[in-house]
């Protein structure tokens, strides 16, 4: 068995502690992991538990699972946005918390392949009380360590850095060198 590190749970040849730098949320996000993610060792929720101040990540599939999150999280309907992207979800940029400055305190995304996502959303109507967003469709991902097959899929970890940029304008930079050493860390341990 190999040995972990206690803080990021990565074996300790590829422990990536050194590059972590807080980043200080006002949003609060909130994680809603398919089961099979918690195992997957290329996951990206891992790297945000790490870094971001204000994060919560729940395990599940169905409404069941979630309905004590949705039971706390009906006060808050106004100020809570699921980031996913559905036909009647708002388009969000970078300079969108300066243009239209929403009172959002709260963004759900959903963690698991594009399959086992669709699940959830579907599994879960207590989700369609929330104002649904999107990220813009030309945004690429630079998370080429995992296969997808949407051309513009994007890791968790990308995902809640632009949701953030746009919602609060959050210096998200140290997230993606996070992203960036992780990716590093995973390609030097692959090869050797």
């Amino acid at each position: 068995m190999r040995l972990k590190c206690h803080r990021c749970h990565y074996p300790l040849k590829t422990c990536i502690c050194k590059h972590v730098t807080p980043v200080f949320n006002r949003t609060r996000v909130i994680v809603l992991q398919h089961p099979a993610e918690t195992k997957h060792a290329k996951n990206t929720v891992r790297l945000l538990q790490l870094a971001l101040q204000n994060v919560d990540c729940y395990t599940g599939k169905t409404a069941e699972d979630f309905a004590p999150l949705a039971k706390q999280l009906t006060t808050d309907s106004a100020t809570t946005v699921v980031l996913y992207p559905v036909q009647e979800a708002i388009e969000l940029t970078s300079a969108h918390y300066l243009q239209n400055p929403l009172k959002i305190d709260t963004l759900i995304i959903i963690d698991g392949s594009w399959k086992q996502a669709y699940g959830i959303y579907k599994r879960n109507p207590w989700l369609n009380q929330f104002m649904f967003c999107c990220l813009p469709d030309d945004i690429e991902g630079q998370y080429d360590i995992r296969k997808t097959s949407v051309s513009n899929g994007l890791s968790s970890l990308e995902a809640v850095a632009l949701g953030l940029q746009s919602l609060e304008g959050a210096d998200t930079l140290p997230l993606y060198r996070l992203f960036d050493a992780f990716k590093q860390q995973w390609s030097l341990h692959t090869e050797g």
